[in-house]
């Protein structure tokens, strides 16, 4: 098939540290060099693992989103973490769904979990196809630099996220059904670093744009920006398994078209012109994780 290169499974290991669970997906694995990810579900307390555990900058942007994993209470964490950001080690902490921003040449050290009520989704995207870091100080330590204040330096860099329910037309007044769950969108023009995402969790059968003047769902592409649509399981158990089935469409309209019926947790790496859409959502057991990513 055509398409069948900018769809794949996302890799899940076993145990990695904090994590019960683990996936990274770099840019060879991706096929593209704009963005890596690393997505997990953390059940336990200690640093997450990354290239080093000492003081370090990245040359890329970062952005680290911490999202419940509890379909029935998504407003709330289950857990709490520490990040340090800046030379002097400013300390933050979290204990609500929330973005942290890290911009490129930030000092920082990897996030750490101090306490877990419940097993937690961590999502990671560098705007980079190949993970790196540079140590900036191996003797400095977490956790020992002034806790921030509300106006204070990186404050802006702390993202509590916002939700919205998944009700009919939240994607359009033209679109009228519901897919359950709830949503939350983190901008890239308000975060000041070129990655978008929308997280969704879902419900119930339903249907994805967009509608066309005839009433019908067709596809589109991007011109400016690649974008990655990802479906993920919400089972703390498996999370290969959807419980689930989406069938989404890559090509233009008519002949061209491809379906792409999913039942594990995938990716789908849409490079800028390449046509997609639309996605159908034919059954969905247990609730399911849809993300929309874009570099822009």
């Amino acid at each position: 098939m055509k398409y069948e290169k900018y769809v794949k499974e996302v890799p899940v290991q076993g145990r990695n540290g904090v994590f019960r669970l683990y996936s990274e997906m770099d840019g060879s694995f991706l096929g593209w060099d704009s963005m890596s990810i690393r997505y997990g579900l953390v059940d336990s307390c200690g640093m997450l693992p990354e290239e080093t555990d000492k003081l370090h900058t990245h040359e890329y942007d970062q952005v680290v989103w911490f999202i419940s994993a509890d379909a029935d209470d998504m407003l709330n964490l289950g857990a709490e973490l520490e990040v340090d950001l800046g030379e002097t080690g400013i300390r933050h902490r979290i204990a609500t769904p929330t973005a942290v921003v890290v911009k490129a040449g930030t000092p920082h050290f990897s996030p750490i979990v101090t306490h877990v009520d419940r097993p937690f989704f961590v999502f990671a995207v560098s705007c980079t196809g190949e993970f790196a870091a540079q140590v900036t100080d191996a003797e400095a330590k977490p956790g020992t630099g002034d806790w921030c204040k509300f106006f204070g330096e990186f404050a802006r860099c702390i993202r509590p996220l916002a939700f919205a329910a998944n009700d009919p037309y939240h994607y359009g007044s033209a679109r009228n059904q519901a897919s359950g769950g709830i949503s939350s969108h983190t901008d890239g023009a308000s975060i000041g670093v070129p990655l978008t995402m929308t997280w969704s969790t879902l419900t119930q059968p339903h249907n994805l744009g967009p509608w066309g003047a005839d009433g019908k769902h067709h596809p589109h592409a991007h011109k400016d920006y690649d974008e990655a649509l990802i479906y993920l399981s919400m089972d703390t158990d498996n999370l290969t398994e959807l419980h689930g089935v989406a069938d989404c469409c890559m090509g233009e309209d008519g002949e061209d078209q491809e379906h792409y019926p999913m039942t594990k947790a995938t990716i789908m790496t849409m490079q800028k012109d390449v046509w997609h859409l639309p996605l159908t959502f034919t059954e969905v057991n247990r609730p399911m994780v849809f993300i929309t990513l874009g570099n822009h």
